[in-house]
């Protein structure tokens, strides 16, 4: 493979890894916010559960 191929490749990695980057910022401050004395441990995890879906699984075909 010739180095001009390989520079679409390698933006279009840099890109994904800027949306990932994003997504991961934004995770962490949903479950920052949560109040873990205000739920049981069962419920504590399945809003993180929640979140990490509508976070990361939701916007997979975003691309």
């Amino acid at each position: 493979m010739e180095i001009s191929e390989l520079d679409p490749n390698i933006k279009g990695t840099q890109e994904e890894l800027i949306r990932h980057q994003e997504k991961t910022r934004k995770f962490k401050e949903y479950v920052q916010g949560l109040f873990i004395d205000l739920y049981t441990q069962d419920e504590f995890n399945r809003r993180v559960d929640a979140i990490f879906n509508e976070t990361f699984k939701r916007n997979q075909n975003d691309k």
